[in-house]
Order: C-alpha cells, then structure tokens, then sequence
C-alpha cells in the first residue's frame, strides 16, 4: 500500500472528517487505498473521485474549496504552487469513533446507546445505524461539510418522494451548530445485486421510478440545460479529461457535440442508480436509499451511472437481463457519451 506523506493541518483536517479533498503530486486510480502519513501517525482511506486540472484557479471552478478544510485559496498549503497540474482526489475515511450530537431533541428520538458506525456512502457525510426510543431501527446522518449533495437536499427529496416510490420514511431532520442532523427509517435487505435475477428487476424498478409524474416537481438541478451550461462553463477544465477518453476530438468538436446531441427526454432520476444504492428485502421488494441528487434529467442520466457501476462491480453479463427489465433493447451511444462528457465537471 502507498504511503503518501501530507501535512499536520491536512492530516487532522481529514482525519476529523473536516476535509475530504486533498492534492498530491502522485497520479492514484479510483478505488485505490493509501496511507496518509504525518510523523508517527497514519490513516488508511480510499480514493473515490480523482480529477487532474491545469491549476488551482481550474480546480476551484469545479470543485468546492470548502472541500480541501479551507475558505479561500490562501489558506492552502503553498507547496502546491509549485505543483505543474493539480491531481485533487475525494478522499474516504472510515473509523469507528461515534460523534457527540448536540441536538436535544434529536437525542429524545433514539436511543444514543445503540448507535453504530456504518461506514457507507459519502465520504463528508458519517452514517449510524441506531434503534428509536419507540423500537424502530433507523439510519441517522450528520453532515457537518456541504458537498454538492447535501443533507437537506436529500430530506427535501425524500419527503416529496413519500408514496412515490419505495423510499425510507423521514423521522427528524434539523441543523444545529453547524451540524446537519437526518434521521430515516431504516430499509431492511441487502445489496440487490447478491439476487440471482437482480439485473431484470432494477430494469422493472428504474422504469418505475422514470415513469413517477414530474408535475409540480421543483427539483432540478441536474437537467440537461444546467448540465449543458456546467459542462461549457468548465470546458477549459475538463477538456484534458475529455481529451484522454477521446483523443480524436478537438475543443471545438466536444463543444459541437455537446451543443447538438443533447437528450431530449426528461424523467425523475435517482442521480447516483448505483447497485449498492438498490437494496431487496427477504420478499423481493426493492428500495433505493442516497437520493440526495432526485431530480428531473434525461434518464441516460441514471443509465450510465448504473453501467458504470455494473462494469465496476463486474456483473456486465447481467446487461441484457437489466435492459429487458427497463424495457429496451439498446442504449443509444451517443446520449451515453454526452453525459460521460457532462460528468466531468460533476467531481
């Protein structure tokens, strides 16, 4: 396992769970772990997100500087001045130390006693499992960074999806003391993908989920028109990505074909369809949890989110079963490429 030496600041920052981005001169893959080092001390976390810019300026433009435990760019550590490209990774650390909640009225909710660390999901976000003073199991989310999908993103979505969709029930969500605090029933089951027949049945429950009316739904900042206009805006940024997976194409072609190729449908997505987001209870009953990022897109939004994850997680042999439970034969390339393209500047 590489050990990756960082500063004091950046090590108790992450380590605290008060960072979660971090640049180093050395090029990671996704999924890979790695020692983060300060003298005596080290911690294990996994690379989730990598993305290369030319400089910092460029790296700001897409993603967050709160992110890296700072405000403004002078507060970060002046070596990566020196840097000739920023590698900026998302960083996952996982530890099993139990947060103080200093939320009264939450704390009368559960029962603080049984609260367990579930070390899932974002890497800004720290997820408990825990029993409600009334017996109910539920999940508890405290969230003390904003990320591009937060909290009270996720609560809004949830409540509008109740009755919709087989989502978790809401139980509290308040933010106290810069903390953000959610609490959720608790979806009983296991990742759907450990099902023989899995792949037809998240075909069936996406198609649900495509076809839930979009009347009077305010969530939409994942639309095809904001992520157009994201994607044009960063080109400068993303273009070295782009470029790496396209080499035929020049600036001007990638602009052209985003400009011309836009998907014209609009459905409900999920935003991350991924198969550890898909869970099946002992009767076959599917539910989706992480749904901060609902909203109204091109359903080749979810599309390519899920292949990623299918290609990701090696079950591609089930891509035939997944399309004939969605209801078609196959995907059109093109739309496919468009949002791989927009996804660039979604780090």
């Amino acid at each position: 396992m590489k050990k990756i030496k960082i500063t004091k600041i950046e090590f108790n920052k992450i380590k605290s769970h008060k960072q979660t981005q971090i640049i180093l001169k050395e090029l990671l893959e996704t999924k890979e772990e790695v020692l983060l080092c300060n003298k005596n001390d080290s911690i294990q976390v996994e690379i989730t997100s990598v993305a290369i810019f030319k400089n910092l300026k460029d790296c700001f433009k897409v993603i967050p500087i709160d992110l890296f435990g700072v405000k403004k760019e002078s507060s970060l550590p002046k070596k990566y001045d020196k840097y000739d490209s920023i590698n900026a990774y998302r960083v996952k650390y996982d530890d099993d130390e139990i947060e103080k909640i200093n939320d009264k009225d939450l704390l009368k909710l559960i029962k603080s006693d049984t609260l367990k660390k579930n070390n899932i999901g974002h890497s800004s976000v720290n997820i408990y499992e825990v029993e409600c003073s009334n017996g109910n199991k539920a999940i508890l989310k405290i969230q003390s960074l904003s990320t591009r999908n937060n909290l009270e993103d996720e609560y809004e979505r949830i409540k509008w999806l109740q009755g919709k969709c087989n989502v978790p029930k809401l139980y509290y969500y308040n933010e106290k003391r810069n903390k953000k605090y959610l609490l959720m029933e608790k979806k009983e089951g296991t990742p759907v993908y450990k099902s023989n027949d899995f792949a037809f049945q998240i075909g069936k429950f996406l198609r649900q989920i495509h076809n839930i009316d979009i009347t009077n739904c305010r969530f939409n900042q994942n639309s095809v028109e904001k992520l157009l206009n994201n994607a044009l805006n960063n080109i400068d940024e993303i273009y070295p990505q782009v470029k790496e997976a396209y080499p035929d194409m020049s600036k001007k072609d990638i602009i052209n074909f985003l400009n011309n190729k836009i998907p014209m449908d609009k459905v409900l997505v999920h935003g991350d369809y991924s198969l550890p987001n898909i869970l099946m209870d002992e009767n076959g009953k599917l539910s989706v949890i992480d749904l901060g990022d609902v909203s109204i897109s091109s359903k080749y939004f979810d599309l390519f989110y899920l292949l990623k994850s299918m290609k990701r997680n090696k079950k591609m042999d089930y891509w035939d079963d997944f399309l004939k439970g969605y209801g078609i034969n196959k995907l059109d390339e093109e739309s496919l490429k468009w949002i791989e393209i927009i996804d660039k500047a979604l780090f």
